[in-house]
């Protein structure tokens, strides 16, 4: 009999560790601009692929929450939204 094997997808809130990693550790303040040029960075990744509108990519930055939608600090945050795409999205 076969198992259908489940595998744990954590996810990050990327904006959020990055402020922590600024704000709450000795000297984070040396991270600050880099932590906002990444960010912006990613900020650009994240409107690419939602242009690319790819499934696996759109799960990939979901976890990430670089999506207004995934992002917990955003007004536009739907987490039923995401685990429902996470869970039964398809894999394109």
């Amino acid at each position: 009999m076969k198992t259908k094997t489940e595998t744990l997808e954590w996810k990050v809130c990327t904006a959020r560790i990055c402020r922590q990693a600024v704000e709450e550790t000795h000297d984070g303040w040396a991270l600050k601009i880099p932590f906002q040029i990444m960010l912006n960075l990613l900020a650009q990744v994240a409107q690419r692929a939602i242009e690319l509108d790819d499934k696996k990519l759109n799960k990939l930055m979901l976890r990430l929450s670089l999506y207004s939608i995934s992002n917990p600090e955003n007004p536009e945050y739907d987490s039923e939204f995401v685990e429902a795409y996470l869970k039964h999205g398809k894999e394109g």
